[in-house]
């Protein structure tokens, strides 16, 4: 008796263990807001928008630093794809990607890699001709408030708004 008694309680402390831990993974993971694939192409750039995600309000690169906003923001994450389709070495910055916030923008508070190690880089990053390399962007943004687009360079990605945003 003592033994079935044991693995029932084992199994509920599984169940329950399992469970409280989907729901943090969950709760972790932030709201996905687009998650399909939307390419711009202008400039001798192509950029892809593979995800745009509200939350989660950290940013943990290799190493022991973690990034959290500011007390009263929010992170919202651009999963993009570069490519220079150039024939030459060339430059981007990714202070030329930006959020709208009224009549005004908001730059990335933190750049990484995301495709392998994810790593803190540089703003501006060097493109050899048809280099691709996947970047996420993390923008502090404040609480309460919604971005209608994404623009980066002469591309813009628009935004769902509302009860649309949870379903994409």
């Amino acid at each position: 008796m003592s033994c079935g008694f044991r693995l029932r309680h084992f199994k509920a402390n599984v169940t329950i263990g399992f469970s409280v831990g989907v729901a943090l993974l969950i709760a972790g993971c932030g709201t996905v807001v687009i998650r399909k694939e939307i390419t711009r192409q202008a400039d001798g750039w192509t950029i892809v928008l593979q995800r745009l995600r509200d939350g989660p309000n950290s940013v943990g690169p290799v190493g022991n630093t973690v990034y959290h906003p500011e007390p009263g923001m929010r992170f919202i994450h651009a999963f993009l794809r570069f490519k220079n389709d150039d024939r030459q070495t060339r430059k981007f910055s990714y202070d030329a990607c930006d959020l709208d916030l009224d009549d005004e923008f908001v730059v990335p508070a933190i750049v990484t890699r995301y495709n392998g190690l994810m790593s803190v880089i540089d703003k501006d990053e060097s493109y050899p001709p048809a280099d691709v390399s996947y970047r996420a962007l993390a923008f502090s943004y404040p609480v309460g408030r919604f971005p209608k687009r994404l623009k980066c360079a002469l591309m813009t990605f628009d935004i769902p708004q509302g009860p649309v945003a949870a379903s994409h």
